[in-house]
């Protein structure tokens, strides 16, 4: 997913430099080639056929050229201004259009029909597909406004679900996203719109949430606010979770495959059941973890990650670290309870008899 997205930063730089050198160039053209050709192309193209003394003679022709070719030149240049003006009427006018379009697509998100809500979000991707830089900021902070509106909020501990039903709230949450929140959470997490909503300007910030049996397959969420979300059985296969924060998030049953955390926070988090073979663990804070269920932890975990003895591992990786803790003690023990070796007797020297 960085790879791509390098790829991505890379075309856009190439084509600023491009769009940047074809302005320049051109202006180099208006400006000093025009002028150059008109003064002195005809001596420098037709000099062979050009007689010096005949004109000089020709005062009268030289001077009605030379108006000529000034007249040529303002025609020139008031052409090239009005190439700039027209250049920018039609951005400006793309510009309203785009926002015309952002307008609408607003209006079909407050709709009461699921079917026109899901034509909204569709809009609104094919708008950052075509204008990116001007409507992936706007579009990424009202998808997360989306979302945070229509996902129900994550009940985590059985104290909550007590109290909801108490309070007469006896519906349960939904096994997997509605079809407009995950329409959402897709066009949100789309390459573009990540590479062109700055994360320093637009915080994807979705903690609390219940996205349960989300389909997230390979998206970017490095450096997002996930902290308390519930993504029991979602998809996150080949996902970059690289510096997200993940702090009492539920992903029970969760399908990690090939999924990047490094340095992600999952400090009390519930991975039980969750899928992990091939993931990338590098400083990922796993203190008060429950990973007692999960599947595919590599054997050195406790070397790639940061856990606690509030770490719940599976039983084969709960043996390693008993064993290697009671290899330590035994280390200690021994080395405390072996004493120092006793100083060896003087060696005396030939032929000497000790007590003479």
């Amino acid at each position: 997913m960085n790879e791509r997205i390098a790829k991505l930063w890379r075309k856009q730089r190439v084509r600023k430099r491009l769009t940047r050198a074809l302005g320049v160039l051109g202006s180099l053209i208006l400006l000093i080639g025009i002028p150059w050709l008109v003064w002195r192309g005809p001596y420098t193209l037709d000099r062979e056929y050009l007689d010096r003394e005949e004109l000089a003679k020709g005062s009268a022709a030289l001077v009605s050229g030379l108006r000529t070719a000034l007249v040529a030149m303002l025609a020139a240049i008031g052409a090239g201004v009005a190439l700039v003006y027209t250049a920018r009427t039609y951005r400006l006018t793309r510009r309203g259009q785009i926002t015309d379009r952002f307008n609408k697509a607003l209006e079909r998100l407050g709709s009461e029909h699921e079917y026109v809500r899901i034509g909204g979000v569709l809009n609104l991707e094919q708008i950052v597909q075509d204008a990116p830089e001007q409507a992936a900021p706007d579009a990424a902070r009202v998808l997360v406004h989306f979302i945070r509106n229509r996902a129900p909020k994550a009940q985590h501990s059985r104290r909550k679900r007590l109290a909801c039903m108490r309070s007469g709230d006896n519906t349960s949450l939904p096994v997997e996203p509605a079809a407009d929140v995950q329409a959402a959470l897709t066009a949100l997490t789309s390459d573009v719109m990540r590479l062109h909503a700055d994360p320093r300007v637009v915080v994807l910030d979705l903690h609390g949430l219940h996205l349960a049996g989300a389909m997230l397959p390979s998206v970017d969420l490095t450096d997002t606010h996930l902290e308390g979300v519930d993504l029991s059985g979602a998809d996150l296969n080949g996902a970059t979770l690289a510096m997200a924060n993940l702090n009492t998030a539920r992903l029970t049953s969760a399908n990690l495959i090939d999924v990047d955390l490094t340095c992600t926070e999952l400090e009390q988090a519930d991975l039980r059941g969750a899928d992990l073979r091939l993931a990338k663990w590098d400083n990922t804070r796993l203190l008060g973890a429950n990973l007692s269920e999960a599947s595919g932890l590599p054997a050195n975990l406790h070397e790639l990650a940061h856990i606690d003895d509030r770490t719940a591992l599976p039983a084969y990786l709960q043996s390693q670290e008993e064993g290697q803790r009671w290899r330590l003690r035994c280390l200690r023990r021994v080395s405390s309870a072996t004493p120092p070796p006793e100083p060896s007797p003087p060696v005396s020297a030939p032929g000497h008899i000790q007590g003479t």
